[in-house]
């Protein structure tokens, strides 16, 4: 250790309590020095977007569930996705194709102009077709992320369009009102690998699950 970085050091550590006590230091520190910091928290707050530290858009998931598919994700991958946003610009860089339906037509209007050509964007109505858009194109897909609305009764049909591979995403899984569904997914011999924390805009803890069985495209 050099000197100069070694009276630096030693510097920091007698001042820092000293810090501590001031108004703000804790938001300073957490703004320049945090998790929260690097992973672009801040910015996803303030803009309202799920985005990274560069601006980015991700999945507005758990962003420990966001890495490790990030990092075991493979490029042949076929994903189902219910509900569109930034998660679908986020998989559509890193998978073979994307499906994704809406059931909002100006948000899919919207999210039209921007997805790239291994992206199909589907609109049904809520009780009309959105819950069984995913045996639309007769495809078995590797990954099916629950992640709108009734997904009670899109985990149905999900299941019958999951490939042997197959994991399912489902977030928001500790919300009381998914038990029952995430039960039925538990007697199906599915695990659980819930990842809890801090996610994009969000200030409060949430949680993202994926649940998958022996010999799953993730490595689980």
């Amino acid at each position: 250790m050099s000197s100069w970085f070694e009276k630096s050091y030693v510097y920091r550590k007698k001042i820092h309590p000293i810090l501590t006590r001031l108004p703000f230091y804790d938001y300073w520190m957490l703004r320049r020095h945090s998790m929260l910091a690097e992973k672009g928290w801040f910015k996803s707050f303030r803009s309202g977007k799920s985005m990274d530290n560069s601006g980015k858009p991700i999945p507005w998931f758990v962003y420990s569930a966001v890495e490790l598919l990030d990092e075991r994700l493979p490029e042949d991958a076929i994903v189902f996705e219910y509900g569109s946003g930034s998660g679908t610009l986020w998989w559509a860089g890193r998978a073979a194709n994307v499906h994704s339906v809406e059931h909002n037509p100006s948000w899919k209007e919207k999210m039209k102009s921007n997805i790239p050509e291994n992206v199909q964007l589907l609109y049904r109505k809520l009780g009309e077709g959105y819950e069984s858009s995913v045996l639309i194109s007769g495809l078995v897909y590797d990954v099916v992320i629950l992640d709108g609305r009734n997904r009670d009764k899109c985990l149905g049909h999900s299941l019958r369009a999951l490939s042997e591979r197959g994991v399912i995403i489902f977030d928001d899984s500790n919300w009381k009102k998914y038990h029952k569904t995430i039960g039925y997914l538990h007697s199906l011999g599915f695990r659980q690998m819930p990842f809890r924390g801090m996610c994009p805009i969000e200030f409060r803890e949430s949680e993202t699950s994926v649940f998958y069985r022996d010999g799953n495209l993730l490595g689980l």
